[in-house]
Formats: C-alpha cells, structure tokens, sequence
C-alpha cells in the first residue's frame, strides 16, 4: 500500500476515496515519525541541557526528556493543523472532502517526512556528538546568552542545521505533490486548485523554516 502511494499516488488515491476515510494507518505513520523525531529531540535536548548542567545535576537529562515528549507530540499536532489548514483551503476552493478524509489524505502524505526523520536521525548521530559544548555555571544572563550564541553557532551544528533543513525542504516538496493528487482525487477539485491547496500551505512553512535557519545561524553561510 504504501508503496503504491509513493510509486503512483495518482492510483492509491483512487482507490482509497471509494473506501470510508480511516485514521489507523495514518496514525501509525504520524506514530513512527514522532517516534523517530523524538529520539533526534532527546539528543538535541540532551546537548542543550549540557550547556547548564553546571547550574544544576541533572539538568541535562531533564532537558533531553522533555524535548523527546515535546517532538513526539508536536509531530501529532502537526498533522492536525496542516489537516485544519486543508480542509479549510479546499473548502474556500468549494472542495467537497471532509475534515476526516482529509485529515486522512494529510497523514498519508506525511509518509516523505517518516524518511526526512530518519535521516535527520542519523544527521543527529554523527553531528552532535562533534558540537564543542562546555557547561556554563554563571547564572548573570549576559553569561548565557553568549553561551548559547557560542552553542548556536558551533561548526558541528551550523552544519548539521544547514543540511538538515534543506533534507526538510526537498521532502515536504514531496509532502505537497501527495497533497495535491489526494485533494484532487478525494475532493473533487481540478488539478491546479488542488495544488494552490497543497502548495500554499507548504510554501509558507517552507519560507518559516528557512527564516528560522537564518536566525538560528545568525545569517551565516
């Protein structure tokens, strides 16, 4: 099944708009890339929490915890707001899919992104343990500020953001091609509406992920 969605989505879709939509198998597809992205959060928390392990025993796995839940769950929440965004772009288009097919087409294109992760995963193994991270244990807040600039714009991690980002780009660009032929397939909109509808969403996120790489590397090349 999933292999028809990536090799002839066009098809997939056909068949999948004459069934009652279902959430289960996407689901589990949000599942497995929230598993995946939590286990790059924890490291990246893991990191952070290192930076002020000296205020405070313990700090680091706390951090690296919390980013773990925080990156599981946000990848659930994701999927919902791109499916409110959908449903609500393809109804201005006077499209005639539900909020849960829909919900149901935005989790089946999400499948790009269970590869992005994984990749972004092995990116996290071999980068991070690169980052030259030095716990501070100054509490004065010009103290920290300048060792989270210092974390920011280590070597290993500006790399590792730079690549990463772009890998996020190449398959969302994926992501909204799946999009479109499910909205056109499942709602009953012309090709190009069906695009606007796929496209605007991830052209948005696109240009806030780029702006976010900008700020988190400090406009650096």
């Amino acid at each position: 099944m999933i292999i028809e969605l990536l090799t002839n989505p066009r098809a997939f879709f056909s068949t999948i708009c004459k069934q009652e939509p279902s959430l289960k198998i996407p689901a589990l597809i949000i599942l497995v890339m929230a598993l995946v992205g939590s286990i790059t959060g924890y490291m990246m928390g893991e990191l952070s929490g290192k930076l002020f392990s000296g205020m405070m025993e313990g700090l680091a796995t706390i951090a690296a915890v919390s980013a773990a839940i925080s990156t599981f769950f946000s990848s659930f929440i994701i999927w919902l707001v791109a499916a409110v965004i959908l449903f609500g772009l393809q109804k201005v288009m006077q499209g005639t899919g539900t909020f849960k097919r829909v919900m149901e087409i935005c989790g089946y294109g999400m499948v790009p992104l269970v590869f992005a992760t994984i990749i972004t995963l092995l990116l996290s193994g071999y980068y991070i343990p690169q980052a030259d991270i030095s716990p501070i244990r100054s509490t004065n807040p010009e103290e920290i500020s300048k060792a989270a600039m210092s974390m920011m714009l280590d070597p290993a991690l500006h790399e590792f953001s730079i690549i990463s980002t772009i890998i996020t780009i190449i398959f969302l660009i994926w992501v909204a091609n799946i999009w479109s032929i499910g909205v056109e397939a499942c709602c009953g909109l012309p090709a190009k509406k069906a695009l606007i509808v796929a496209g605007l969403p991830v052209l948005i996120y696109i240009a806030y992920t780029l702006a976010s790489l900008l700020l988190f590397t400090g406009g650096a090349a």
